[in-house]
């Protein structure tokens, strides 16, 4: 393994989500968390240092799917549809069932969760994919 390929892939993929992320926010959820706040609903503003912790996060999970990427190639083969693969399974993993468990109990309703789900997925499968594009094996 190519571990200075899968930093640089992860450092890429990091940014790529949390731009994703934060689009996200400015264009469609962020107003809905505000009308929340208002309403008494939510916090105004988070108890922990969340920003920092969820950008930091984001990073990591980029390194993550650089990292399973090359794992999984030498398995299912080096390219695009192993990235895609990797990516989505990964996506799946980890937006589904918190953004299902929020719809089914949280007070922000059913469209925070579709929206933050939707957009985990595609922004894992972008990030995967280019993370995947960078990585190259030892020679």
């Amino acid at each position: 393994m190519n571990y200075k390929k899968i930093l640089v892939g992860g450092i890429v993929a990091g940014f790529i989500i949390n731009i994703i992320d934060f689009l996200v926010m400015i264009l469609f959820t962020g107003k809905l968390y505000e009308k929340l706040q208002a309403k008494g609903l939510i916090l105004q503003s988070p108890r922990l240092p969340f920003e920092y912790l969820w950008i930091f996060g984001m990073f990591v999970m980029g390194f993550l799917l650089a990292w399973f990427y090359a794992v999984a190639r030498p398995r299912l083969g080096q390219g695009p549809m192993t990235a895609l693969l990797v990516s989505f399974v990964l996506a799946l993993m980890v937006h589904v069932p918190y953004n299902f468990a929020e719809a089914s109990w949280a007070v922000t309703g059913r469209l925070i969760p579709l929206i933050t789900m939707i957009s985990g997925i595609v922004e894992f499968v972008i990030a995967g994919y280019v993370a995947a594009w960078i990585y190259k094996e030892k020679e």
